[in-house]
C-alpha cells in the first residue's frame, strides 16, 4: 500500500507544480488558487497517511482517504 500513497502524494505534487509553474508565467486559471488550497489539504492527510502506516498501523488508502473533519466532524470530534 505504501507505493498507493506514495504514488498519490507524487500525483498530487506533480499537479500542484504545473499550476505553479503556470502561475508563474502569468497563465493562471480560473480555479487554480482553490486548486493549490485543495491540493496541499490533501497532501497533509496523504502524508498523515503515510507516518501512521509507517509507523505500523493498517492504512487502506480508499478507506482513508478522506477527511472526515471537512465533511462531518462526527460526535467525538474535538470541541463537541
Amino acid at each position: 500500500m505504501a507505493q498507493g500513497i506514495m504514488g498519490k502524494i507524487q500525483e498530487l505534487s506533480e499537479e500542484r507544480e504545473r499550476i505553479l509553474a503556470r502561475e508563474g508565467t502569468h497563465h493562471a486559471e480560473t480555479g487554480d488558487r482553490s486548486r493549490i488550497v485543495q491540493i496541499d489539504h490533501d497532501l497533509q492527510v496523504l502524508w498523515d497517511l503515510r507516518r501512521r502506516e509507517m509507523a505500523g498501523e493498517n492504512v487502506n488508502l480508499k478507506e482513508d482517504y478522506y477527511d472526515r473533519y471537512t465533511v462531518d466532524p462526527g460526535s467525538d470530534a474535538p470541541g463537541r
